[in-house]
Parts: C-alpha cells; sequence; structure tokens
C-alpha cells in the first residue's frame, strides 16, 4: 500500500507519530534497521523516502497529515 509520493524529515515523522525524535531514531536505527538497511535507510540521512515511510506506515500508526 502506498501512501507517502514525498520525502519527509525524521523532525515531520516524528511529530506526525506524537513521540519524540530521540525515540524515532531508536526506532529507526535499533528496532527495524535490519528492515530498512535493505530500503537503503542509512541512520545518518536527514530525510526519509517515500519508501521508507510506506514500510514505516505498515509498522507503526504514520499516516499522511
Amino acid at each position: 500500500m502506498i501512501i507517502f509520493s514525498k520525502a519527509l524529515t525524521k523532525i515531520e515523522v516524528a511529530t506526525m507519530l506524537n513521540v519524540s525524535p530521540s525515540t524515532l531514531r531508536t526506532w529507526l536505527n535499533v528496532r527495524y534497521f535490519e528492515e530498512l538497511k535493505n530500503i537503503d535507510y542509512s541512520p545518518g540521512q536527514k530525510l526519509l523516502t517515500p519508501k521508507q515511510l510506506n514500510f514505516l506506515a505498515e509498522k507503526l500508526d504514520l499516516t499522511p497529515e
């Protein structure tokens, strides 16, 4: 299911999920890292691609505003 069509910053995603940026970083860099790295995720990136956002939408309550 494709929900996102544009990239978003990690801050924007954290706000959408109503969590702190630190919590989001933990989810991205620990909980879902192995799966995200298969879709070109790097811990240092500032923007999450639509493909990465759509992956997160399947795992979390992430929907566009």
